[in-house]
């Protein structure tokens, strides 16, 4: 498995040779498909989608792909992500991503492709696969969010990880109280904690081993009982 959790994309030099690592190819010589579905459900504005996708481009991908998983029939999309070297899930509503896996009936695939490909996940991409993410609501305030997707409760794209990816720690977006937030998130869940910066991702080889941090920047890990562990 060949997995690599960013919080913003692959904007940082050490995110991006993690990947280059991982692919044990240059990038002009590998193919990448972005899924966009996590942010298709927010209305407003999309430059900064377009932004990111051109400097996602600005790469030199051998070709850049940009689907929805709804995007036609099942095999239509199948082809689209078996045809790439890296799957990428793009940020936005982790609980609508990882619903439109399994509406789609593309779950299945999704886990056997994570077998095969390179899978970055940016953002909501990369917090898919918790088995925390059917107490998401209670666990990490974000009962608005299942409510404006008229989801009841949502289930891990692929059960993976008994540990939550959390992204944009300082980032000044953010709520002041966001790490208090996320310590509450991981008491209430009972799950280890990895909060990431814009810097920093954990690279996954063994979903049953700890995964590695990639960082220029800085992380926590808070454990279960929502003290912090680690920091980097």
């Amino acid at each position: 498995m060949r997995m690599l959790l960013t919080s913003n994309g692959l904007t940082e030099p050490v995110v991006l040779d993690a990947l280059v690592d991982l692919l044990d190819r240059p990038i002009r010589e590998s193919r990448v498909v972005v899924v966009i579905d996590a942010i298709l459900g927010f209305p407003g504005d999309s430059s900064t989608l377009v932004e990111h996708l051109e400097s996602l481009r600005s790469l030199g991908w051998a070709e850049l792909d940009v689907a929805s998983l709804y995007a036609g029939p099942r095999e239509l999309v199948a082809s689209r992500l078996r045809s790439a070297d890296v799957i990428l899930g793009y940020g936005g509503s982790n609980l609508w991503l990882a619903h439109a896996w399994a509406a789609t009936g593309l779950a299945p695939l999704l886990r056997e492709l994570l077998e095969e490909k390179v899978y970055v996940g940016w953002s909501a991409g990369s917090m898919i696969f918790t088995r925390a993410l059917p107490r998401w609501g209670e666990s990490f305030d974000d009962q608005d969010e299942l409510d404006m997707f008229g989801l009841a409760s949502v289930e891990p794209a692929v059960p993976l990880f008994d540990w939550v990816f959390l992204g944009h720690l300082g980032a000044d977006w953010m709520p002041r109280d966001a790490e208090a937030w996320a310590e509450r998130g991981a008491a209430r869940s009972g799950c280890t904690v990895w909060f990431m910066d814009d810097a920093s991702a954990l690279l996954v080889r063994d979903p049953q081993a700890e995964p590695v941090v990639v960082s220029a920047g800085r992380w926590q890990r808070i454990g279960p009982d929502g003290t912090v562990e680690a920091t980097g």
